[in-house]
């Protein structure tokens, strides 16, 4: 009789390390991403279109570890997501009442986006990039006649990180764009969402996104912070992670990390960065980010903290001290809802012993 092999502390995972993979290519195309359309927006004096473009310049992140021509069908993919989430956030944002429209909003696209995650197998995985494109774009108020300017600078910004897909190899690229399989044949990368099919627990990982957004939105709705999309993007931290295991591993990571990140963002954010050296150090801490998040999540997530933050206070200024209070605040919130979302939705499932 075989015994299953027993499974590792979520809390010993937390502070794994994991292989560097080639994330200096990942990291480069990431930082150019954003870097090109942010120092665009401002030579062309749109300051108030720099979150946009960023959020366009987040199409780098997805398919890190593909061949080229699958890295850039994934991008087009979680690209042209990205640009709706965008164009529908800013829509949210020109409502008086938006923060409560955002709720339903907000926990729908959730949902979805995760299907489309789950069916285009991206990575990464999960719907947190999308959640954030749409929440942090429907929490900065815009007027109407603007929200063409920003669907462009976002569609921009995917374009131009879709052009950056195309150079460079990763371990995976082959002469054809194909690997081999378990059976020696050549295996070909296919990425449609028409040719794939939801997994089995799909349905269940869209319900805890629309369970945990949802709350989330009314927590931000009737708080009043200052910066939502924050408790937005943290619910949905946790809740990308494949199982269980996974998720109680990602959320203690992400306290630790935005613990250790709060204190560099509050060195960088006291130099008081121009808006040229600000996009600059944007630049370098998403190149960080990407060279350390595969690693380890909490690490990846010191250099994001302070990236999120130097972009936020060019969006929507505030003190350090209140930047920081909130982002801490936030983070307890959305933590607090992803686990609760996690716990109720969880599959419970037995251990068959082999025999």
């Amino acid at each position: 009789m075989t015994q299953p092999t027993p499974t590792r502390s979520w809390w010993a995972a937390v502070f794994d390390l994991g292989p560097h993979a080639g994330a200096h290519w990942t990291a480069l195309r990431a930082s150019l991403a954003i870097f090109v359309p942010l120092v665009a927006c401002l030579a062309f004096g749109r300051d108030d279109l720099l979150l946009y473009a960023a959020i366009g310049a987040f199409t780098a992140l997805y398919g890190r570890h593909e061949p080229a021509r699958v890295r850039v069908a994934m991008q087009a993919q979680a690209g042209a997501v990205l640009v709706v989430g965008v164009v529908v956030g800013a829509l949210v944002a020109t409502v008086p009442f938006r923060l409560w429209l955002l709720v339903p909003v907000a926990a729908v696209w959730a949902s979805v986006a995760v299907v489309l995650a789950e069916l285009g197998r991206w990575h990464p995985a999960g719907a947190l990039n999308p959640v954030f494109a749409l929440t942090a774009s429907a929490t900065v108020p815009i007027a109407l006649d603007t929200v063409p300017a920003a669907a462009l600078a976002a569609a921009g910004a995917a374009v131009f990180a879709l052009l950056l897909a195309l150079p460079g190899r990763t371990a995976r690229d082959g002469g054809d764009g194909a690997e081999g399989g378990d059976d020696g044949n050549p295996v070909r990368y296919r990425l449609s969402w028409g040719d794939l099919r939801p997994s089995e627990p799909v349905g269940r990982h869209a319900a805890r996104y629309l369970l945990g957004i949802a709350a989330a939105g009314l927590a931000v709705a009737t708080s009043g912070i200052g910066h939502p999309y924050w408790t937005f993007v943290t619910a949905s931290v946790p809740m990308s992670a494949p199982d269980l295991h996974a998720r109680l591993t990602r959320a203690a990571q992400r306290v630790i990390g935005t613990a250790a990140g709060l204190g560099v963002a509050a060195l960088v954010l006291a130099a008081h960065p121009s808006s040229y050296a600000a996009i600059i150090l944007i630049a370098v801490l998403q190149a960080c980010t990407e060279l350390t998040t595969g690693r380890n999540y909490s690490i990846g997530l010191v250099f994001f903290t302070s990236m999120a933050l130097l972009l936020g206070d060019l969006m929507l200024p505030a003190s350090i001290g209140t930047l920081l209070g909130q982002r801490a605040l936030e983070t307890v919130i959305g933590l607090t809802i992803a686990l609760a979302a996690t716990v109720i939705t969880h599959e419970r499932r037995t251990t068959k012993v082999e025999t």
